[in-house]
């Protein structure tokens, strides 16, 4: 980095102002050069060049969406019934409370249709105001996100790429195999596997158009909702999900918190990014939590013996 890059502009600025534009920017690089800048950078634009083949073949599944969506929907329930009986007995003879789980995942999917229908519908009430809001955060992200701290976003955003995700759901998903955890591989894969298909199909449905300013992005499919952050609700909130009951009280919170941190990071990003209007986000999160909240009735707290 040149130094010289950041030290002239400033020269006309107000002496506060400059301080604090050359404060935030010597922040951003040098969280960057802890997290090895170069390194992660290349290794962010590999992450990319990769996206861009798992985009093109998702593009081309597109108009197949609502069959493969079907067919998921038929495979996992076929698969539920051939797990063995002693597997999917526990969740009924557990007795454990099922109203809480339901209740949210029903109100998350029913903020959801409530959000989209305000987005696609230019004649309702709320459309104006959301749009409005939605232009402020695109603003705020424009005139306070410096260029190092895009790279910096860039970095961080990745823990929610396709790429990455389908890595860690293959580990997960042979480790709980290993274990013999067959009702947990089935919930960790059907419903990762449904979030996946059903933002596809929202996206392709509703068709909403990206932010203008993109930053050089590289995205996949409409706008709305977020697909980075839909998946980063559902593979960090299913991970703890399946992982909590082995592990200790302290480890388990730390779990929570690094889990809560990284789907608040990744979400964040695309908003400072400019990938998705804040809108976008919300609705990625709600979907992802209606997913969870389901997951949770089969990785509820007395299906640990499993």
């Amino acid at each position: 980095m040149n130094v010289l890059s950041v030290l002239l502009p400033l020269r006309r600025l107000p002496p506060l102002a400059a301080g604090r534009e050359l404060c935030r920017q010597s922040l951003c690089w040098a969280v960057l050069g802890l997290l090895g800048t170069e390194q992660a950078l290349a290794q962010s634009r590999d992450l990319a060049e990769g996206s861009r083949i798992v985009f093109q073949a998702l593009a081309m599944l597109d108009a197949w969406m609502p069959v493969l969506l079907l067919v998921w929907l038929l495979a996992g329930a076929v698969v539920w019934r051939w797990l063995p009986r002693r597997q999917t007995a526990v969740l009924y003879a557990a007795k454990q409370p099922v109203g809480m789980p339901l209740v949210v995942a029903a109100g998350c999917l029913l903020l959801f249709a409530m959000l989209a229908w305000v987005v696609v519908c230019p004649e309702h009430s709320g459309h104006a105001r959301l749009l409005a809001a939605d232009a402020a955060a695109q603003q705020w992200a424009q005139d306070h996100v410096s260029a190092p701290g895009r790279e910096l976003l860039h970095v961080l955003t990745a823990a929610g790429d396709v790429r990455w995700l389908a890595v860690l759901v293959l580990l997960v998903a042979g480790g709980l195999a290993l274990g013999g955890r067959w009702q947990a591989l089935w919930a960790w894969v059907f419903f990762i596997g449904l979030n996946g298909l059903a933002v596809r199909l929202l996206k392709n449905l509703l068709d909403r158009a990206r932010p203008e300013v993109l930053h050089e992005m590289l995205t996949s499919g409409a706008s709305f909702p977020s697909g980075h952050t839909s998946g980063a609700v559902v593979v960090y909130g299913l991970l703890w999900l399946v992982l909590r009951g082995r592990l200790s009280p302290a480890a388990r919170r730390a779990m929570a918190w690094l889990c809560g941190g990284l789907v608040a990071t990744i979400a964040l990003s695309r908003i400072l990014l400019q990938a998705h209007f804040a809108s976008d986000v919300l609705a990625g999160a709600l979907l992802g939590l209606a997913w969870c909240a389901l997951g949770a009735l089969v990785l509820g707290p007395r299906g640990r013996a499993n």
